[in-house]
């Protein structure tokens, strides 16, 4: 298991923004084992909230995929995270 912050749109997750394209089976089956979405965070954040993602590299790049991640940078830390877990003898696909 790995662990990836990403950082998106604030938009996405206030009350009434609507949901992510997948159900709870539908993550834990992509082997995302948990998210923690901060309730609140500080303004110097602007717009952008942290969603910690745990999961298998499979998992964390399905969750990605649903928060429509682009940005190069996070898309770059993604693949670092999951190589380090890598080398930690973790499976890169998720088996």
């Amino acid at each position: 298991m790995a662990e990836c912050t990403f950082f998106v749109d604030a938009d996405s997750y206030l009350p009434g923004a609507g949901e992510l394209a997948a159900t709870e089976e539908d993550l834990f089956d992509a082997g995302v084992e948990s998210v923690d979405i901060p309730s609140g965070y500080g303004a110097d954040l602007g717009s952008r909230i942290p969603v910690r993602v745990v999961g298998s590299a499979k998992g964390l790049r399905f969750y990605a995929a649903l928060l429509g991640v682009r940005d190069p940078v996070q898309l770059e830390e993604l693949e670092r995270v999951i190589a380090a877990a890598g080398l930690r003898g973790e499976p890169r696909d998720g088996s």
